[in-house]
């Protein structure tokens, strides 16, 4: 058994129409896709007592883009399982906590300019229709794929751009006050600088001296920038786990890709902020 156990099912019929791939399944044998590193690979599969014969590993997610999968937010190994009779299967597990859910689609004609007009339309029949039902407990939700998709688009590119514009603000406004810290205390070390040239400093020595010391200011706050997000990776693993981010991979090649960003553009300015400084106080 397997601490996550969240699990979602469909008949065979559903997977072939949803794959164009056919798939016998007889008595306890299951198909099985499977985002659970623990499952993969395995031959049987054990639900409260009952054992399975895992007949097919599913490698591709063959519900996507076809049935809406809610759970994906709440965790990411998440299990799909195939059987042939979905009422027998439920029947061997009437103590589990089993929530039922229908999906129905169907393709349209109309252009995605036509479904975005028809969106409010079919949003209030479905209001009308839920209020009007008689069934208690029950209730029916629909989109197009038009509407969804533009919904989607505006809230993650919202988002993403308030991230980068706000990011390139605080970056640029802290290189500005590092930069010009730097060029201020160049004024004011010239005379010192020259008087150490005076009685014997060679040039080499000068750009050790000012690389030196600029570095440090440069790249110790960008450390401890690094620490902080180290340590507050996991809150905010778990933040973008609540709008649906749940891959790990990704999650963290995004996060090394804005360091090794940060990285290149402070050693850019350093650069011409080091330079800027041996300018004023060389001789």
């Amino acid at each position: 058994m397997f601490n996550r156990k969240l699990f979602l099912w469909s008949l065979t019929k559903d997977y072939e129409n949803m794959t164009g791939q056919k798939l016998a399944l007889s008595g306890k044998e299951v198909g099985l896709f499977t985002k659970n590193k623990e499952l993969q690979g395995q031959k049987e599969l054990t639900l409260n007592d009952q054992t399975y014969t895992i007949k097919e590993e599913i490698k591709k997610d063959f519900i996507l883009e076809h049935v809406p999968n809610q759970y994906n937010i709440l965790t990411s190994d998440y299990n799909y399982l195939v059987v042939p009779d979905l009422k027998a299967f439920l029947d061997q597990h009437p103590n589990s906590s089993i929530f039922n859910q229908y999906y129905g689609g169907m393709n349209v004609t109309a252009s995605e300019e036509e479904q975005l007009k028809l969106a409010d339309d079919y949003s209030k029949f479905l209001d009308d229709f839920n209020r009007e039902s008689s069934k208690e407990g029950s209730f029916i939700y629909g989109s197009n794929l038009a509407d969804s998709s533009a919904q989607m688009s505006a809230f993650f590119g919202g988002t993403f751009f308030i991230g980068i514009f706000l990011s390139i603000i605080f970056m640029v406004g802290t290189v500005l006050v590092i930069y010009y810290k730097q060029i201020s205390e160049g004024y004011e070390d010239r005379e010192r600088f020259i008087i150490l040239q005076k009685v014997g400093l060679d040039q080499k020595q000068i750009k050790q001296t000012i690389n030196k010391q600029v570095l440090t200011v440069f790249f110790l706050p960008l450390l401890f920038a690094f620490l902080h997000l180290a340590f507050a990776y996991h809150m905010l693993s778990l933040i973008l786990k609540v709008i649906g981010v749940l891959d790990a991979t990704m999650m963290l090649t995004v996060t090394l890709s804005i360091c090794a960003i940060f990285l290149i553009v402070y050693v850019l300015i350093f650069m011409i902020t080091s330079r800027s400084y041996r300018k004023i106080v060389q001789m």
